[in-house]
């Protein structure tokens, strides 16, 4: 027993340092230091008693069992378990530091997008929001907002429980959950969804100081931007652009005397009734100053909008698009749209692109009498093969075009009208399209085609109590057990 006594003290010293471990990494503040747990309690308990056994054998004294070799040896196996773990927690105080993130996955569902890396870069102010969720918190909302501080350090992000601090919630004003309420200076705004589309809006609106406005002419029966609820409306797609900061409004060509100086964009849509020539004049000439104008165009109508755009190089068909590609109990289906492309000769300082094409498989259909009166279609000479150019972008100087200024004057034109209607507008990425063409032609490249995490990377939330269990058997049993077995078979083998 004497011979072996030792091994009593080193698993004495080893229960304690993991006994004041546990202790460390698991005291809440709030009931002080000196409150144990009972794991710590258990394992100072049985080292002290370990040690006592030790010492009370009578085969060593505290010198001599300091001057042992298998204490030195204990001693040096100590120090270097300190010294691993000191240069762990430096590299893992190094990697918090300057960490670098990889998104591998295949949606990119674990970063942020391009659109809202570029909103974020460009604070220059801290941006402070506050996160009222049940319970105080929300671990795929801190997920995100942790995406985000990789790339900003400006953003100032607090959890607030409604229920525990009531009055915080009076304040911003908050009358649902989740509600993130985002503040930079004397503005801020509240945002009621928690997806990354709304957080980066709802930044970029209290970080933009002016505020970009879009018009939409009436007066010719297209949809009605206040329609939310029937098919045909426009209600859906001006409420987007709200939500990103714009602001719209309704322009009514035969009461005014010229395009307002504030419209950053006008949206025009092709309607049952014509343009009138002065309307037509109105734009022209907006147009040419450096305006920046979205045009909607369909089938058999909007004649006078064709023929504006067919004067900055953008040349629409009088056809409609077919598709010949079979779909189960639809065969060739018929399409919304006309062909819009670039004209073969855009006058001089004009550069047009096209934006958007059908498949190969569809083609421009002319005869436009057979398709609407027997509902038949066939590919002729005359039809343009797909892939079909349905939509097109033109770009000049206003100098260059008959204008002043240093402006650039800015269309878009799409062969349909339906993809901007609430029916379609989050059918096949219209709401994408048509957003992010709004955003370059109000000069909001940042906030082109922003969407939604759609789709998350699979995770397991623990409950605290299987997180506990967790951390004790990773981070302190099981160590704690390889070190006392390295240690039993260590003085197995110097005592033989």
């Amino acid at each position: 027993m004497a011979r072996r006594a030792p091994i009593l003290g080193i698993t004495g010293l080893v229960l304690i340092l993991f006994g004041l471990l546990s202790h460390y990494f698991t005291y809440n503040p709030l009931e002080g230091f000196f409150s144990f747990g009972w794991y710590s309690l258990l394992h100072l308990a049985a080292g002290i008693a370990c040690l006592v056994w030790y010492f009370m054998s009578g085969s060593a004294s505290l010198g001599q069992f300091v001057q042992q070799r298998s204490t030195r040896y204990g001693v040096n196996a100590a120090l270097y378990s300190v010294f691993f773990i000191a240069v762990v927690a430096m590299l893992n105080f190094l990697g918090v530091r300057y960490h670098h993130r990889t998104d591998v996955s295949a949606q990119g569902v674990n970063s942020i997008s391009e659109q809202s890396r570029e909103v974020v870069k460009k604070l220059d102010e801290d941006v402070e929001i506050d996160a009222f969720v049940d319970g105080g918190s929300d671990p795929v909302l801190e997920e995100l907002f942790d995406a985000y501080a990789y790339h900003t350090d400006r953003l100032k992000v607090r959890f607030i429980d409604p229920q525990v601090h009531p009055e915080l919630a009076q304040e911003a004003g908050i009358s649902q959950v989740p509600t993130l309420r985002i503040k930079q200076g004397d503005r801020s705004t509240l945002v009621n969804a928690t997806d990354e589309q709304s957080i980066t809006n709802g930044i970029h609106r209290v970080t933009t100081r002016k505020r970009k406005k879009i018009y939409f002419v009436e007066g010719h029966g297209e949809p009605a931007i206040d329609d939310s609820k029937s098919a045909d409306g426009f209600g859906m797609f001006a409420t987007d652009l709200r939500n990103q900061n714009y602001l719209v409004d309704k322009l009514f060509l035969a009461e005014i005397d010229a395009i307002p100086e504030d419209a950053d964009v006008v949206v025009t849509a092709a309607g049952p009734k014509e343009y009138f020539p002065r309307e037509i004049a109105l734009l022209e000439q907006y147009m040419r100053k450096g305006g920046h104008v979205l045009m909607l165009l369909e089938p058999r109508r909007g004649a006078k909008l064709a023929e504006l755009a067919s004067r900055f190089g953008v040349k629409a068909g009088n056809d409609v698009i077919v598709d010949q590609q079979l779909r189960l109990f639809q065969g060739v289906t018929l399409g919304l749209d006309r062909s819009v492309q670039p004209a073969t000769s855009p006058p001089k300082g004009i550069v047009v692109k096209t934006l958007a094409s059908t498949a190969r498989t569809s083609w421009a259909e002319t005869d436009l009498d057979r398709l609407f009166r027997s509902s038949e279609a066939q590919l002729d000479d005359a039809d343009l093969k797909g892939p079909v150019p349905v939509g097109v972008a033109a770009s000049a100087f206003a100098k260059d075009i008959g204008g002043e200024g240093d402006g650039e004057f800015e269309m878009a034109v799409y062969g349909d009208v339906q993809l901007a209607t609430n029916k379609y507008w989050h059918q096949l990425y219209n709401d994408s399209l048509v957003l992010s063409t709004i955003g370059w032609l109000a000069g909001e490249q940042e906030l082109i085609s922003i969407g939604p995490r759609a789709v998350r990377a699979s995770r397991a939330h623990l409950t605290p109590a299987q997180a506990r269990t967790v951390f004790y058997l990773s981070v302190l049993i099981i160590p704690e057990v390889i070190l006392l077995c390295g240690i039993a078979v260590w003085w197995r083998r110097s005592s033989l």
